[in-house]
């Protein structure tokens, strides 16, 4: 649930960015976009929003000073973002998702410190005080710097809020627990927030004291029963699940070995050996593996906001293609739940990648061949941001069973590094469409798309295996339990 208010903090900028109706006084050129009032509109900000198309002075110098007019009041209005500050939008995205990618580094190491419960709410906590704070700046460049922690703490709680329930559920679970569209239901329920709120600065006031209903779970979410025995914490576990054993009316077998598996599992420096970020590349092989899964996570996450991003670009109202755009992501989250334990991650995954990369080429020729047929535009657009949704889904599946147990969050925290860069490169390739060619983003989404199915063919299939445990360390004899053997000490994968 904690998806929802943090998708509406981090796509934003999809109004936020809208550049309104506006003109140049004392320009040889009329400006104006094409933003149209809705005549049945029950609402001073319902405007069926289109496609902007900026210019400048006839001699492309500064405007000296834009009028805006209509209902609409943006950032891009509120500071004059146009002809020469033209670039500032899609900067400030760009430092927000700088700060995602900080965010994202960050809250691993602190999850493990101070558990995964804590940090999320803390960081949670922050993000909706930071978002608001920033509703009332009196600068852009102050904006941006509220951006760029607004991008850091969701990254922290999207980090932590996708470790924390995979660490409650069986492994048959765990894609159903990845591909839960709250995220979607957020980016739907964003569009409704913007077609009711006009106005920029209450847009952000009015999602973020609507997250605040998600600080009352801090009483019914647990702390996670595996952090607690990694750090010793036996008795506080032991609570908690016989809590769910009770809840699930079922009765919990004796825990005396996990008992003693806690205890050794505190003791680190006695038990596990220590890897690194250059065991990912330790072989051919597994150099392979690393790259390609990091790849993917680059290029879902580029293409994901990419196309995000770029929506205020398609034609037709903006606030329905928004609402769209999380509506398609379900059917694709279902597809890969139905079938990935079926036909297998690399088909799954290879048949989302070229559906995405073959729509968002598709969106290139029918522009090129006639522009004026909006409507397909629309739907094969949709048709690549539901694949791309349901293609990341699966990537991050299939990428946490390609590494081996002992290294898996060490190769998870480098494809969340990864996918970070690809969201800082997503709002300059959607900027592309500033100039002449106003589809040219989709091409180069499509491109990325179709290079990472193919490399998917490149991947051992993990579909119905067990998890590979290559990297294998024994423990010191006096940690072994009575009778036991070191293949009986499960290795415990380093902390996210």
């Amino acid at each position: 649930m904690f998806e929802t208010p943090v998708a509406w903090a981090m796509l934003l900028p999809i109004f936020l960015n809208v550049v309104p109706e506006w003109e140049c006084p004392g320009s040889s050129s009329n400006v104006s976009t094409s933003f149209n009032s809705s005549s049945n509109s029950n609402s001073s900000s319902n405007s069926n929003i289109t496609l902007p198309k900026e210019q400048c002075t006839g001699s492309g110098s500064i405007c000296p000073g834009a009028v805006f007019s209509g209902d609409l009041n943006t950032i891009v209005s509120e500071w004059s973002l146009v002809c020469d500050r033209k670039y500032v939008p899609s900067t400030i995205t760009t430092v927000q998702m700088c700060g995602l990618l900080v965010g994202a580094l960050v809250s691993g190491q602190l999850a493990d410190i101070f558990g995964r419960r804590k940090l999320l709410y803390i960081t949670y906590s922050l993000l909706l005080a930071v978002s608001l704070g920033s509703a009332f700046v009196n600068s852009w460049q102050l904006f941006a710097a509220f951006r760029f922690f607004i991008g850091g703490l969701v990254g922290s709680v999207m980090v932590v809020n996708f470790v924390l329930p995979l660490e409650f559920v069986t492994p048959s679970w765990r894609t159903f627990c990845g591909c839960v569209g709250f995220w979607a239901v957020g980016l739907m329920t964003l569009a409704i927030w913007g077609y009711l709120i006009s106005e920029w600065r209450y847009l952000i006031i009015g999602t973020s004291v609507s997250g605040v209903f998600m600080l009352f779970s801090w009483w019914f979410v647990p702390e996670s029963p595996r952090w607690l025995l990694s750090k010793g914490r036996f008795d506080e576990a032991e609570a908690i699940l016989k809590t769910i054993a009770k809840y699930n009316n079922i009765i919990l077998p004796d825990l005396s070995t996990l008992k003693k598996e806690s205890e050794i599992a505190s003791k680190p420096e006695k038990r596990y050996k220590n890897f690194s970020y250059w065991h990912l590349f330790q072989s051919c092989e597994m150099s392979k593996n690393s790259l390609i899964v990091m790849y993917g996570w680059f290029v879902s996450s580029s293409v994901y906001y990419g196309l995000n991003f770029n929506t205020g670009n398609l034609a037709g109202n903006l606030y329905l293609n928004v609402f769209i755009s999380g509506l398609v992501e379900i059917p694709a989250l279902v597809y890969v739940v139905a079938l990935n334990n079926r036909i297998g991650r690399r088909k799954i995954t290879l048949s989302l990648m070229l559906l995405a990369g073959i729509s968002c080429l598709a969106v290139l020729v029918v522009t090129l061949i006639d522009e004026s047929q909006t409507v397909l535009i629309i739907v094969i657009a949709m048709i690549g941001k539901s694949a791309i949704s349901g293609g990341w889904a699966a990537t991050q599946v299939f990428s946490a069973e390609t590494f081996p147990t002992v290294i898996r969050n060490i190769g998870i925290g480098a494809c969340a590094m990864s996918a970070r860069i690809g969201g800082i490169a997503a709002p300059q390739i959607v900027r592309l469409s500033k100039g002449s060619l106003e589809v040219l983003p989709f091409p180069v989404f499509g491109g990325l798309a179709l290079l990472c199915g193919f490399l998917m063919l490149c991947l051992p299939e993990t579909k119905n295996k067990p998890l590979k445990d290559h990297i294998i360390t024994v423990p010191d004899p006096e940690d072994l339990p009575e009778g036991g053997s070191p293949e009986e000490i499960p290795l415990r994968d380093t902390p996210s």
